[in-house]
C-alpha cells in the first residue's frame, strides 16, 4: 500500500486511513503489536513526523492501546472487522473561499468548531460542479465526521448521498436550499431581507420599481424575488418588467418578473421612461453595476433611481454614493452550521433543522436618504 504525496490530504490522515484498512481487513488483529515507527517510515516512504501524528489520533480514538514498557497494540478490545471511528474532524465545501460573505462563514464554522474540539477542512469547488463533487469525495476519504456543503450554481450534490449514508458521513446545505428530506439547512432570511429592500424604496417615495437580477435561479434567487413580489403586493407598487432575452428562459423561476443584467445596457432606454424608478438588484454586485450605468446615462441616484444592494460586501461602502443593501450574517451562518453538525455527530439531538439567520438593511445614501444607519 502507497501513499499520495501528491494528494491534498495530509500524510498523516492518509496513513490513518490505511492503517484503519489493516485492521478492517484482518491484516492487523486485535491485541497484535503494532508495526514500528521505523518499521512504518520503510514501507511507506515517509517521515516519522507524520506517522507520530497518525498513531496519536488512533490511539486517541481507541484503535491503538500503548503500554508504558511494552510498546503499541492494536485495540485488544476491538472487535474483528471494526468500522473505522470518525475522527474529529468536520468538512465545509464552499463555491468560493475568498469572497466577503463566503469568508464569513469559513470563519464562523472554523471558530465554532475548533472551540468545541473539531477540526475543519475547508475545500472550494470554484463554482464547479465535479470539482464540488471531487471536494466530497475527498472529504469522505480524510474520514471527517460530517461536513456542510454551500452547494454550486448546478449541483448535482444528489448523486452522493447514497455514498455519504453508507459512510455514516453528516451531511448539512448552508445557503442554497435544495429541498433534500432529513438533510438540515443553515441559509439567511432572503426574503425577509427583499421585503425590506422593497418595502425601503417605498418609503422614500418611489413608486416604481424593477428586480434586476442574472440568470441564477437557486434558491435564495427565489426567495429574494418573493419577497420583491411580497413588497410590492403590499405596498402597491408597480413592477418595470421588461425582457427581451432570446436565450431559452422558459425553465427560470418567475422569469416575467425580472428584469436581466445581460440586456440592461440594450433596455435603459426603456427603463428610463419609468423614471424615477426604484431598483432591488440580487446582489452588490450587480447594484454597483447598475449605478455605473444609471450615470453614463445621465440618471442621479437617489433622486431619479433608487437603488438597493444585497451582501454588504466591502465596495458597497465605498461607490461614489454609498449603497444601500441587505446585510447578511456570515459569521451566525457559519457558527450555527458547525453547532448543528456537531450537536449531531455526538448525539445530543435528531431534530432535523433548517435555521434561517436574519438579515439587516444598512441605509446609506443610495435611495437618497439623509441619513445612515441599520434597521
Amino acid at each position: 500500500m502507497t501513499l499520495d504525496k501528491a494528494s491534498n490530504m495530509p500524510l498523516y490522515l492518509q496513513l490513518k486511513n490505511a492503517i484503519m484498512d489493516m485492521i478492517n481487513s484482518g491484516e492487523l488483529k486485535a491485541g497484535d503489536p503494532m508495526k514500528t515507527e521505523a518499521e512504518l517510515c520503510a514501507e511507506f516512504g515517509i517521515s516519522r513526523y507524520p506517522i507520530r501524528q497518525a498513531l496519536a489520533l488512533l490511539v486517541d480514538e481507541g484503535f491503538l492501546n500503548r503500554t508504558r514498557g511494552r510498546g503499541t497494540f492494536i485495540n485488544a478490545e476491538l472487535p474483528v472487522g471494526a468500522k473505522r471511528d470518525k475522527s474529529k474532524l468536520l468538512g465545509l465545501v464552499m463555491n468560493h473561499l475568498t469572497a466577503g460573505f463566503n469568508s464569513q462563514i469559513l470563519c464562523g464554522f472554523e471558530k465554532r468548531a475548533r472551540r468545541r474540539g473539531y477540526l475543519t477542512v475547508a475545500c472550494s469547488s470554484e463554482g464547479n460542479e465535479e470539482e464540488e463533487l471531487n471536494c466530497i469525495d475527498k472529504l469522505i476519504e480524510a474520514n471527517v465526521g460530517g461536513m456542510f456543503v454551500f452547494p454550486c450554481d448546478n449541483s448535482k450534490l444528489h448523486t452522493k448521498l447514497n455514498k455519504l449514508i453508507e459512510n455514516k458521513t453528516y451531511l448539512g446545505l448552508l445557503d442554497r436550499d435544495p429541498l433534500m428530506n432529513n438533510i438540515d439547512y443553515v441559509g439567511s432570511d432572503n426574503l425577509g431581507g427583499a421585503y425590506a429592500a422593497v418595502r425601503h424604496i417605498s418609503m422614500q417615495g418611489f413608486r416604481n420599481v424593477v428586480f434586476i437580477s442574472d440568470m441564477m435561479d437557486v434558491s435564495s434567487v427565489k426567495e429574494r424575488i418573493e419577497g420583491f413580489l411580497k413588497a410590492v403586493e403590499d405596498f402597491d407598487l408597480e413592477v418595470v418588467t421588461q425582457i427581451d432575452i432570446k436565450e431559452d428562459i422558459s425553465k427560470l423561476y418567475r422569469t416575467t418578473h425580472r428584469f436581466y443584467i445581460e440586456k440592461l445596457r440594450e433596455e435603459i432606454i426603456e427603463l428610463k421612461k419609468h423614471t424615477p424608478f426604484g431598483v432591488f438588484a440580487l446582489n452588490d454586485f450587480i447594484a454597483i453595476y447598475c449605478m455605473n450605468i444609471f450615470k453614463e446615462e445621465g440618471l442621479i441616484i437617489g433622486k431619479d433611481v433608487a437603488v438597493v444592494g444585497f451582501d454588504n460586501i466591502n465596495e458597497s461602502e465605498y461607490t461614489d454614493v454609498n449603497l444601500t443593501t441587505v446585510a447578511q450574517n456570515g459569521i451566525l451562518l457559519g457558527q450555527s452550521a458547525a453547532d448543528i453538525a456537531i450537536d449531531k455527530l455526538e448525539g445530543k439531538t435528531n431534530q432535523v433543522y433548517r435555521s434561517i439567520i436574519p438579515t439587516q438593511l444598512v441605509i446609506r445614501n443610495s435611495c437618497g436618504e439623509r441619513g445612515n444607519g441599520r434597521i
